[in-house]
């Protein structure tokens, strides 16, 4: 009895406890214990048993299952351990006075001393025991009687007494399972198995707390401390202990529908099931009614077992065989419905290999789907089964990269083996270069572009010239591996021009040209026209990947500001919302969208886009990663332009990147992530330092465009602060040439803006008010509002306050829409500073979204008025006005009605 109370069967050993003290006060009583197979019926039965005992009663314990199907069997037991002496009722002729003279045998017993009768497994009694059972539990007050009855929920072959008269006169004691937090007691007592916290819960989930599942579970685990992993594990296909118990004495059409379900899983309908069973809907829904009283099924629709551990038993009891044939059979009938192809692919892979061309295809698009939803090792399962399918060449390498480019996220050194092994072994000349490319991509992603080239020229020379054309393709993927790397490497590389003249005429490579082309004239800055041309050839092929162009097309088009185009095509891979990525090309694809993001002055975007995966790639940058190094490059300057300093130093240290870096192009997001958090702690000299340093990189990489990094503007504003006119006038003046030939507003506005920033008085105001209007026509807030600040400053300090305070609102709106925390207290300080005498003080600029109805409890709150005295004022409810408040506390990023002094003025009649 004690591991039933360390059990969680606290309250029941508390209802018990009251039943007995009833029943020895001369108030008799039926309890009827019921619950599912497993639930502990048995147990609480004999934990009533015990507390009987200890109470002074005499105690007579029986089960239904191991009488004999004679009448009065259970009479006969019960008075024979009563009396010491068998009654030998099942030697007489049942009748109503035999009845009647058991009944009161037991009665009498009653009257000398307290008795209670416990007998497990009640449904199982023959109708003559139970109408003697129901004849006792009619007994009055003074008799001090005890009867404990077990029973599933919904009786058994007994006949209807058990059902109506004594289940109406029972007090009831349902049985559910264990709560989650008693878990780990029960399996320490019970199993000799240790439960974490998560193992604990892993337990509930599949089992439901039912004892006699928990048992089963945790049978493969005696004397161990499983992790949840292997608890899931063990729940997988295979026979487990107990499973008789729930799927014995089940008609045929009941267990060939359990199987169906079991098979299908959350796809089981009961039209499918009905078919898969080979059964009529009809005699399914009779199947299903059998298994809901036999407690598999839960008595509810779509079909679903009552926990998912009875689906793993009943899969887990069809031969190999059968179930295979279950599986294929489900498949083709999820595919004729025209189901998710993710469900045909679930059950394809559930029935291993099968030699079906017909396959291929549901479980390709299954992997991709299941990636996109962040499912990265359910996706590589299937590609693992297709693998062991009879495949082309072609096809198997396809799918092979497929799966490389899964398992790369996870293990980036295991998969360059593979692909590595793969790349030897193969003969066809296209699988050869198909394999060559992908670890060649995965090397240069890896930071190792020099051994990605390596492996595309040793490719190359096994080829020879039999094969032109895939040795042509390899040259092309060492051009594009070349300009990530340092200087020596990129002058390696073949000319641009001797691969377009050997361009071939059609196939995937002709869109990886037309990346190469999109990025060559990006570099060159001269013809924006161009690159926007290669880059939407480049992306027009279709694939998804990297490869095909979708990195240096979109970056062509971040680049020349077609930002709506680039984030429609880094939408083809777009992951399930919030979820973390599983394949290296989705954290390119969630950098792309950064980069959109923070050209159009949307910090928080960047930084949200960013988030999900920022913690697990700061382990792979100190390794070399590029996109690793490029994401938490990323982060660290949307952060320190946010005002977070401190989060963006500790990405910015914590994964080495303060430190001394490699000469390869990656470096330049870092150089500038730090400049921008050097300025923002107030260290302008370092901050010149990362910047000049980019463009010794920039210029060893022959890039003279400032819409790849506007280095030299950045430099110029920070120098011209210091004094340094002369040099800022020469960076800016440069910057603004190449910006003018590029031709975007947003190259050229950030240039005019250092330019101007070189000039002092009238000269200053009147470029920075160019560099305002040609920001004005750009997607770039951001820098849009740090000119305007410029400018008001200029104007205030030339004594013209009106037009500064003018200039200075429109910077602090449109600060505050990008998030910059820092520019936003900049400008605040400086518009209070310059403030005309008789203007109203400014509004705060997140009031401008505010409802013409929050701006006015808003005001009203700041005066001082309760929530009801603001409901009495507007004729609304008390319920209306806390709506808008919190609406509005959210709005303006204030925490309650304290705040609201520093965000309204004391005038606010100009705010609309």
């Amino acid at each position: 009895m004690a591991w039933i109370g360390a059990a969680g069967r606290e309250p029941e050993l508390a209802r018990l406890s009251g039943v007995i003290d009833r029943a020895r006060a001369g108030q008799p009583t039926t309890v009827l214990i019921q619950g599912e197979p497993g639930c502990g019926k048995s147990e609480v039965v004999a934990a009533l048993a015990a507390l009987a005992a200890d109470a002074g009663f005499q105690v007579a314990v029986a089960n239904a299952r191991n009488l004999p199907d004679v009448p009065f069997a259970a009479a006969d037991q019960v008075l024979g351990r009563l009396l010491a002496a068998p009654a030998q009722a099942a030697d007489r002729a049942p009748s109503p006075e035999v009845l009647r003279d058991l009944v009161e045998q037991v009665r009498a017993q009653a009257r000398r001393a307290p008795v209670a009768v416990c007998l497990d497994d009640a449904a199982h009694l023959e109708p003559w025991s139970l109408r003697w059972l129901l004849e006792l539990s009619a007994s009055a007050f003074p008799h001090r009687l005890v009867l404990a009855l077990s029973a599933g929920y919904f009786g058994g072959g007994g006949g209807p007494e058990l059902r109506t008269g004594l289940a109406a006169l029972a007090e009831h004691l349902t049985l559910t399972g264990l709560p989650a937090s008693a878990l780990a007691d029960f399996a320490a007592a019970r199993c000799e198995v240790v439960l974490d916290e998560e193992a604990a819960a892993v337990c509930h989930e599949l089992t439901g707390g039912n004892p006699g599942l928990l048992q089963a579970l945790l049978s493969e685990h005696i004397g161990a401390a499983p992790t949840a992993e292997k608890l899931r594990a063990t729940a997988g296909s295979r026979l487990l202990p107990g499973t008789e118990r729930w799927l014995g004495g089940l008609g045929e059409p009941a267990l060939g529908l359990a199987r169906a379900v079991a098979v299908l899983g959350t796809d089981a309908e009961i039209a499918q099931a009905a078919e898969l069973a080979r059964l009529t809907v009809a005699d399914a829904l009779t199947a299903v009614d059998e298994l809901v009283d036999r407690c598999l099924l839960a008595n509810r629709t779509p079909l679903a077992f009552r926990h998912p551990l009875l689906a793993s038993m009943v899969i887990g009891a069809i031969p190999v065989g059968t179930r295979a044939a279950l599986h294929l059979r489900a498949a083709e009938i999820l595919r004729d419905g025209h189901f998710d192809v993710t469900g045909v692919a679930r059950q394809l892979v559930a029935a291993g290999p099968l030699g079906l061309d017909w396959t291929v295809r549901p479980l390709r698009i299954a992997a991709r789907r299941l990636a996109q939803e962040g499912r990265a090792e359910d996706a590589a399962r299937h590609l693992r089964g297709l693998l062991r399918e009879q495949l082309g060449p072609q096809v198997r390498a396809a799918v092979r990269c497929e799966l490389a480019a899964l398992e790369a996220f996870v293990d980036p050194e295991l998969t360059v083996r593979q692909l590595d092994a793969a790349r030897q072994e193969a003969e066809d000349p296209e699988t050869v270069a198909d394999h060559t490319a992908a670890l060649a991509g995965l090397l240069t992603e890896c930071g190792r572009p020099a051994d990605a080239v390596a492996v595309l020229d040793d490719a190359a020379e096994r080829l020879g010239p039999t094969a032109a054309a895939h040795v042509w393709r390899l040259r092309l993927h060492k051009a594009l591996v070349c300009r990530g790397g340092p200087a020596w490497l990129v002058r390696s590389a073949d000319r641009l021009d001797d691969l377009v003249t050997e361009a071939p005429q059609a196939g995937g490579s002709c869109w990886e040209l037309a990346a190469l082309r999109a990025a060559e004239a990006v570099d060159a800055g001269v013809d924006r026209e161009a690159a926007v041309r290669h880059a939407r050839r480049a992306l027009a092929g279709g694939g998804d990947s990297l490869g095909r162009g979708l990195w240096h097309g979109c970056a062509a088009l971040i680049r020349a500001d077609e930002l709506t185009e680039a984030w429609t095509h880094c939408s083809r891979i777009r992951l399930v919302g919030g979820v973390p990525p599983g394949r290296w090309d989705h954290v390119a694809a969630e950098l792309l969208r950064a980069a959109i993001c923070r050209v159009r002055g949307d910090l928080a975007g960047a930084a949200e886009a960013l988030a999900p995966m920022v913690d697990r790639l700061c382990a792979l940058v100190s390794a070399g990663h590029r996109l690793a190094l490029l994401a938490v490059a990323a982060m660290v300057e949307a952060r320190a332009l946010m005002g977070d300093t401190d989060t963006a130093r500790t990405l910015l240290t914590g994964c080495g990147l303060d430190q001394e870096l490699p000469p390869r192009r990656d470096t330049l997001a870092v150089l500038s992530a730090r400049a921008a958090l050097w300025e923002q702690t107030g260290d302008p000299v370092r901050a010149v330092e990362d910047h000049l340093a980019a463009g010794r990189l920039l210029a060893d990489c022959r890039v003279r465009n400032p819409a790849v990094l506007p280095w030299r503007s950045r430099a110029a504003r920070l120098l011209a602060s210091a004094g340094e006119a002369a040099e800022a006038a020469r960076l800016a003046g440069a910057e603004l040439d190449d910006a003018r030939r590029w031709g975007t507003p947003r190259a050229v506005g950030i240039a005019e803006h250092a330019v101007a920033m070189t000039e002092a008085g009238s000269r200053r105001i009147g470029l920075l008010t160019r560099a305002v209007g040609t920001l004005a026509r750009s997607p770039a807030r951001l820098e849009l509002a740090r000119a305007r600040f410029d400018l008001g400053t200029a104007l205030s300090e030339a004594g013209r306050p009106h037009e500064a305070y003018t200039e200075l609102v429109a910077a602090l709106s449109t600060a505050w829409s990008c998030s910059a925390r820092p520019l936003v207290d900049g400008i605040t300080a400086a518009r209070q500073a310059i403030c005309p005498e008789g203007a109203d003080e400014p509004p705060h600029p997140a009031l401008l979204s505010l409802t013409p109805q929050e701006l006015k409890i808003l005001c009203l709150a700041r005066d001082g008025y309760t929530n009801r005295a603001i409901a009495g004022k507007l004729f609304v409810t008390v319920r209306t006005v806390e709506f808008h408040l919190s609406g509005a506390y959210r709005k303006l990023g204030i925490s309650g009605r304290q705040q609201l002094a520093e965000v309204i003025p004391a005038r606010t009649a100009g705010v609309r």
